[in-house]
């Protein structure tokens, strides 16, 4: 028998043997401006071993009637004219401990729970620059059991109705996981029995962010954040004007959760600003409160006065903030070497920080008063 080469021999290795597929972008439209052409670039996305959707559709309405599973590395960019539907019937998606989902500047609206809360985490999800709106259930909008990072986003008019154990959690449910929440503003979201906008019984981290006119409906309150476990830390929020029926209409946190809040606003929150032990619920200091009720930790630089807050609006930004005027209790509280973070929810640049050294003061809440915006901060390198 004639023996066979080297070459002969290797063959079958180059045969086994594949290179991955490359990455791809897609871009929908005009023609596929619907859930079916959505469907067919998420699977030529994933199989491909990921890449970013984009929309050439001009202003559109996705509908969605049942909701999508991400296993891959899948980014959506909807240039801020892209709105995905649920018809009050329909979640949008699911993502794998697999997954990495990235949404930008996309709303969705309209979601409901069907087999799966309107967005559900078990891998890495990041939300930049949505809106979600309206999205009504009888479960969280969003279940986080992975990595969850939220920034620049508003959440409005969202609601979880379930008033039993199911009904923590307006928003989000951070079960398990870990969230960040960066430059948001949740507001008129509810929940039946508690965080209206956030629940969290796992590690959480939120800065300049803004609360208000969250509710929650039926039998606790923390109406916007609840946190049963877990570290949690809130820095530089706005937390005004939100209603709870027992236990911190603002704020609620229990053992063994620790959650430690600094160089926030938290006011007029009906049913009391804050309620939790001296262990679940401390200070970081230079707080502000008003209110009947106000909180009882006590740190450096806290305490009561007006923080005369403006209006939910737009005052700069990508997100709406609530404007303090000039003679608040919140301007000029913080020591410049105690500032920390160098821009405020809109991008603006803060008196002092590690970008910006200086001798100046920092405003507690959400917004520094007399700054300008960071353009760069705003528009993100787009």
């Amino acid at each position: 028998m004639k023996p066979k080469t080297l070459a002969a021999l290797l063959l079958p290795c180059f045969v086994l043997v594949s290179a991955p597929a490359p990455a791809a972008n897609v871009v929908i439209g005009p023609s596929g401006c619907n859930e079916a052409g959505l469907d067919s670039a998420l699977a030529s996305v994933q199989s491909s071993g990921g890449g970013t959707i984009t929309f050439n559709c001009g202003n559109a309405t996705i509908p969605f009637t049942g909701y999508k599973q991400v296993s891959g590395t899948v980014a959506i960019d909807g240039g801020d004219v892209i709105v995905f539907d649920g018809g009050a019937s329909s979640a949008f998606f699911q993502v794998f401990a697999s997954g990495t989902l990235s949404l930008r500047r996309l709303t969705l609206q309209h979601g409901r729970f069907s087999g799966s809360h309107a967005l559900e985490n078990f891998g890495f999800l990041r939300l930049d620059r949505v809106r979600m709106q309206a999205n009504v259930s009888n479960g969280p909008t969003i279940q986080n059991q992975g990595g969850l990072i939220i920034e620049r986003s508003t959440f409005s008019g969202n609601s979880n109705t379930d008033v039993e154990l199911a009904g923590c959690g307006g928003v989000l449910y951070n079960d398990g996981g870990e969230a960040t929440v960066r430059t948001s503003t949740f507001v008129g979201n509810q929940a039946g029995t508690g965080g209206s906008a956030i629940c969290s019984t796992s590690d959480l981290d939120i800065a300049d962010s803004t609360f208000t006119g969250n509710a929650t409906t039926e039998k606790a309150s923390g109406s916007a954040i609840y946190m049963t476990g877990g570290t949690g830390r809130v820095r530089y929020a706005t937390i005004v004007g939100n209603t709870g029926h027992a236990y911190g209409g603002g704020i609620y946190s229990a053992d063994p959760a620790v959650l430690t809040i600094s160089r926030s606003i938290i006011a007029y929150n009906e049913g009391g600003n804050c309620n939790g032990s001296s262990t679940a619920l401390v200070s970081g200091g230079y707080n502000v409160w008003a209110g009947a009720t106000m909180c009882s930790f006590i740190g450096p630089g806290d305490g009561t006065g007006d923080p005369m807050l403006g209006a939910l609006a737009n005052n700069g930004g990508p997100t709406q903030t609530m404007l303090p005027a000039s003679g608040s209790a919140a301007v000029d509280r913080i020591p410049g070497p105690e500032c920390e973070l160098p821009l405020d929810q809109r991008g603006a640049v803060r008196p002092e920080g590690p970008m910006l050294p200086s001798s100046g003061l920092c405003d507690s809440g959400a917004v520094e008063r007399s700054s300008t915006i960071d353009v760069i901060f705003y528009d993100s390198f787009d």
